[in-house]
């Protein structure tokens, strides 16, 4: 296959004099060269049981020889309960036939250098919707509550649609009038949903992984515990803000309990809910200090959601920079600060310690090489942040696809990105 070249060259003294983004780091006990993250984010690369195929490893090999330190894979959906709720854009863990490609994804990011955690699904809860979409309508969507989802029209991202309308093309609107009405989560729905997550922690440790990130943010099935707005629970689920903690306080416990005090596990929150009566800045503040209080070796923040998605897919580098800073604050734990894919903000916000780690999703798809480019003094693919070859592909159920990067999808028919050579197994 034809490769084109995207490097773009500037002077060494911009890039190559930073130093912050290069220092090692720990969470935990793992160790972790740099101060980068790929954050999780699904791929629809993934075959039609939910298993990795070569080309979801050829994706991350291509991350992880670039130089990122920490690679956050997934979500992988580990309970029947939640497992058709969103076809096959993340991964499936529901049978050990899943088992040989998940080690296979761990062992390759190994081998090109970087650290791997995986990300558990919880459910996609109330976020399931069937217009432009391959989800049934008929499907049995279960929430918190029953909260429908609704997107106002002020909530989509300016670029994208500023994007798609230059090239006449439709901008995807996820939902609106035909989002499906979820039902509210039985209490043993619930504590299966607990155990099941809990049971798949040392299965993903023996498999190779150097930890796990439990997925309660982006307003899925996990956040709508968290939500005042959208649990209206009156049991030992619902309530005061303590008591709407139940959920993810039982998820940290049981899984702590199951693979022990070693194993790194890490939460993934929202910092705000960006809608009237939602989750805010202070609600996260108080809901970090009990993840920490819990075990959790650190956090990866979010924001907003499907319903306020200018926020959960920002148009400009940073935005939460500042926000995570002040959550930061509280914590002894390490903090993982998202959507960051401009040099001098990463930079800037690692040595004056607002972060303990930058992390990008959309910045990695643009240029699996970032981390290598800027050590070298070389600018980066800057991602045009237009959505439509990731996100708009994704809600159709097609693999990810980028317009400032013509290897995205086709990694497996690169052969820098395949093993080399034998990878070490123990004996």
């Amino acid at each position: 296959m034809a490769r084109t070249s995207s490097i773009q060259t500037r002077k060494p003294s911009d890039d190559s004099r930073k130093i912050a983004i290069f220092q090692p780091t720990r969470i935990g006990n793992v160790e972790i060269k740099n101060r980068v993250a790929m954050t999780a984010m699904c791929t629809s690369y993934q075959d039609n049981f939910g298993h990795a195929t070569e080309q979801s490893k050829a994706f991350i090999n291509a991350r992880a020889k670039g130089g990122v330190g920490l690679i956050i894979a997934g979500s992988v959906t580990v309970t029947q309960l939640h497992a058709d709720r969103r076809g096959n854009s993340g991964y499936k863990m529901l049978n050990p036939f899943a088992h040989p490609g998940l080690a296979d994804l761990a062992e390759q990011a190994h081998l090109f250098g970087s650290r791997i955690f995986m990300q558990i699904s919880i459910g996609q809860g109330r976020q399931v919707y069937h217009k432009h979409t391959w989800v049934n309508p008929q499907l049995d969507v279960i929430s918190a509550s029953p909260v429908a989802l609704y997107i106002s029209p002020e909530m989509y991202p300016r670029k994208p649609v500023e994007y798609h309308k230059r090239m006449g093309l439709e901008y995807i609107r996820f939902c609106g009038d035909e989002a499906l009405m979820p039902r509210e989560a039985t209490i043993s729905e619930i504590e299966e949903t607990e155990d099941t997550v809990a049971a798949s922690v040392p299965i993903l440790k023996s498999l190779g992984y150097d930890g796990i990130e439990i997925h309660s943010s982006h307003g899925y099935f996990a956040f709508s515990f968290l939500s005042p707005r959208q649990n209206l629970r009156t049991d030992r689920y619902g309530g005061d803000l303590q008591q709407r903690m139940t959920f993810l306080r039982n998820l940290l416990r049981k899984s702590r309990q199951a693979v022990g005090e070693d194993f790194v596990v890490g939460v993934r929150l929202t910092l705000d809910e960006h809608i009237e009566g939602g989750l805010t800045l202070e609600h996260t503040k108080l809901i970090a200090k009990e993840v920490e209080k819990e075990g959790a070796n650190y956090i990866c923040f979010s924001d907003g959601s499907h319903e306020a998605m200018k926020y959960y897919f920002p148009d400009e580098s940073g935005t939460m920079i500042e926000r995570a800073a002040e959550v930061k604050k509280l914590l002894n734990i390490p903090i993982i600060t998202p959507s960051v894919d401009n040099t001098d903000q990463a930079e800037e916000a690692l040595s004056s310690g607002k972060t303990d780690m930058i992390g990008m999703a959309r910045g990695l798809l643009a240029d699996p090489n970032w981390v290598n480019k800027v050590a070298a003094g070389k600018r980066p693919v800057k991602c045009i942040k237009c959505n439509y070859g990731c996100m708009n592909r994704l809600k159709r159920g097609l693999g990810l696809r980028c317009v400032v990067n013509p290897e995205l999808g086709f990694e497996q028919y690169i052969p820098e990105y395949r093993p080399s050579r034998p990878i070490p197994r123990p004996i």
